[in-house]
């Protein structure tokens, strides 16, 4: 062969070479990437949802309209019981979601074990303001030290009270915040054998006095519980003398359905859904009904706020991507203003919760405009507190809720905290 005629193959090989090499990558670029979402059907507040993947549905075709080379798929199906197994067995066998709807109760379990990304670089890139959120939202996506998830969705207690009770009394009910010992002498005022009144339904127990008083089952950075500190003994004393007026007889919803109890306790996903259609049916209130912030002491935050958070996976290969997918639902005002129309609970950043849209939806809820107003929501999420973030901490409360609650019914709380307190300590260990 002429070296001519060897220049003119090596010529035509290249040409092909090129050639695939180009169809590849553009064949790579045709490719869509996918991006996986960890989500579970139904609420997280365990209320009625008819529609539990609208929002989600809403994200993601917000998100591929502006990432048209990305689909985002998820796994229907799996219920909020099932999910951390559901997401165990994904963890184990390599498949991962890149990206995981977080509830509550399950974040310091997974975040204990490894599962989420540290998020603090995409924040410094992108200048995210963790000040945007209820401060009590950002505690609770953090986890030794780092940042592993962001606020999504978040759901205060509140307390309902009926105001036709207490005027009948002769009690106040223009105060915007009730201290622990005002609440407990309006109880005792107002709890009466003879007409059959009541002061608070038993939803209001010892958590939420020991929260009231700014007692902490677990102090700050303390894997210790410690039930003999002044404020819990002033939070289990208000229990017991509310239990006592009340004959320690179990105040149900239902009397305060009837019109028969001052107070109740709910959380705001459980307001927003009884008093709307089709639920309202079930629970029409006939006298008028108001809400504030739970009972505390000044510059207290005793508010128990649960929420939903959105993390990635640390084995997420596509981690930029997901980041746009999180900073979507998290960060951006439209997405949780839709949020906040499409929830039973609230949007977590603080303008969607001050806006004027946000006020609107929530007048929905009652005749009385002034019942739950977004300037109200707000003091509600800014007075918030999280529960510590240790990994059994689940099993710890509902071993203390139920000795702490047995030992004030049976009126011997002060003889069993030393037990108590023991069983909890040696469960943490």
């Amino acid at each position: 062969m002429t070296s001519k005629r060897r220049g003119y193959l090596f010529f035509a090989i290249l040409v092909i070479a090129a050639s695939l090499a180009t169809g590849t990558f553009v064949h790579y670029r045709k490719q869509k990437q996918v991006l996986t979402l960890g989500v579970y059907t139904g609420s997280s507040w365990d209320v009625p949802n008819g529609k539990p993947y609208k929002m989600v549905d809403y994200a993601i075709k917000e998100f591929e309209k502006t990432h048209p080379q990305v689909t985002v798929k998820y796994e229907t199906g799996v219920t909020k019981n099932d999910y951390l197994n559901w997401l165990s067995g994904k963890i184990v066998s390599g498949k991962t979601p890149d990206l995981i709807l977080v509830p509550d109760e399950a974040f310091a379990t997974l975040a204990s074990e490894g599962t989420f990304m540290d998020l603090n670089r995409f924040l410094i890139k992108d200048h995210i303001n963790l000040s945007d959120y209820y401060p009590s939202l950002v505690k609770a996506t953090q986890y030794g030290g780092k940042q592993l998830a962001l606020p999504y969705e978040a759901n205060p207690q509140l307390l309902l009270y009926n105001e036709d009770l207490l005027v009948k009394n002769g009690l106040p009910t223009s105060w915007k915040q009730l201290t622990p010992d005002m609440f407990g002498h309006l109880c005792r005022q107002l709890s009466s054998q003879k007409s059959h009144t009541y002061g608070t339904t038993s939803d209001y127990g010892w958590y939420q006095a020991d929260l009231a008083y700014g007692a902490r089952i677990l102090n700050n950075g303390d894997n210790e519980v410690t039930l003999n500190s002044p404020k819990v003994l002033k939070s289990l004393k208000l229990i017991q003398q509310i239990d006592n007026a009340a004959h320690n007889m179990t105040v149900t919803n239902d009397l305060f359905d009837q019109g028969r109890v001052a107070f109740e306790p709910m959380t705001l996903a459980q307001y927003r859904t009884y008093t709307s259609y089709p639920y309202h049916v079930t629970r029409s209130f006939k006298f008028k009904v108001n809400c504030r912030q739970m009972p505390a002491e000044k510059g207290v935050n005793g508010t128990s706020v649960e929420n939903t958070s959105w993390a990635i996976s640390s084995n997420c290969h596509k981690s930029a991507l997901a980041w746009e997918f999180l900073k979507l639902v998290c960060c951006n005002p439209k997405m949780q203003q839709k949020l906040m129309a499409y929830s039973s609970a609230s949007a977590s950043l603080r303008k969607v919760v001050k806006s004027k849209a946000t006020n609107t939806i929530l007048q929905q809820y009652s005749a009385d405009k002034r019942t739950l107003t977004s300037q109200n929501l707000d003091r509600i999420l800014a007075s918030g507190y999280t529960h510590p973030r240790i990994r059994n901490y689940s099993q710890l409360y509902e071993l203390l809720d139920y000795r702490l609650t047995r030992a004030l019914k049976q009126g011997d709380s002060d003889t069993e905290l030393y037990e108590i307190q023991s069983a909890a300590n040696n469960l943490l260990k």
